[in-house]
């Protein structure tokens, strides 16, 4: 799987040489609406086989109620205290890429490994919000009304690399061959190179697809089917392309809906992501308790 990801890659680097921004920016729109979504299309089924492990209610329209209105209220706190959600969003975020990242190599799941996690994740949020620093201070300013200055955006990066690496020299260092630990540097080499060579929602769409949506896709067809062939792949599809095609219709009414408040386009559509993921980062996080 990481040989995949990295052939994809450095596939998608080279395609950029031949994209415009423009280009770039609709393909990485069209791979976050279709493989992005659809890797958190199928909450409803993976939260009630969590609720019922636990017990708890588990029919499937109560689910969709629950759902629905946790990604309106999440929608209401970006509207009410922008900053706050925001900053909640980042660190939520931050977590669950490096869950998915290190879940499978670090067996203790305790307070210090969800802290690395988090670093790592902070990581590489700053690694691509340094290299767009002036586009995404636009969008926090436009979403927030505060704005970060590219130096201070620049320091988090390093503040987040430093922490990490510290975290990692602490506990995992003698966990880890010597060679292990040089792939993982490499990888944040590969996506500095990645952020900085194409537009931030590009970027964004080829780190959230094949190292984040891709891998999280797979654990959640074993997960809910004990297989990850192409038979449970199509299973997937099934039972989650209702809920896929009603977040992308609503995507739709989001803008128009929200668009008056929002003077960039892109500040629309991650505050729309900011909702619909945040629902999603939980029951993820609650789903790894019945694993």
């Amino acid at each position: 799987m990481k040989n995949t990801k990295l052939i994809l890659t450095f596939f998608t680097i080279w395609l950029s040489i031949f994209f415009n921004e423009k280009l770039e920016d609709y393909t990485a729109y069209f791979c976050i609406l279709s493989l992005g979504i659809l890797h958190g299309a199928n909450d409803l089924g993976i939260g009630k086989k969590t609720l019922h492990a636990h017990a708890f209610i588990s029919k499937k329209w109560i689910l969709l109620l629950i759902y629905v209105l946790a990604i309106f209220s999440v929608a209401f706190l970006l509207m009410q205290f922008p900053t706050m959600t925001l900053t909640l969003f980042v660190l939520f975020s931050a977590y669950h890429f490096g869950e998915q990242h290190w879940e499978s190599l670090i067996s203790n799941k305790g307070v210090f490994a969800k802290l690395f996690m988090t670093a790592y994740g902070m990581s590489i949020f700053t690694l691509l919000f340094s290299a767009h620093s002036l586009l995404v201070s636009d969008i926090i300013q436009d979403i927030s009304n505060v704005r970060l200055s590219p130096t201070l955006i620049q320091m988090s990066m390093y503040a987040s690399l430093a922490i990490t690496a510290i975290l990692y020299a602490i506990k995992y260092q003698k966990t880890f061959e010597y060679s292990f630990t040089l792939r993982q540097i490499f990888y944040l080499l590969v996506f500095f190179v990645v952020f900085n060579s194409t537009t931030l929602l590009w970027a964004f769409a080829i780190y959230f697809i094949f190292w984040h949506s891709l891998p999280s896709l797979v654990d959640q067809m074993n997960f809910l089917y004990g297989r990850t062939d192409f038979k449970g792949f199509v299973m997937f599809v099934k039972s989650s392309f209702l809920y896929w095609a009603m977040a992308v219709l609503s995507l739709v009414g989001y803008y128009f809906i929200l668009k008056q408040y929002f003077v960039l386009e892109l500040s629309m559509f991650f505050a729309f992501l900011t909702a619909l993921t945040m629902p999603h980062i939980f029951l993820m996080y609650f789903s790894k308790k019945v694993d």
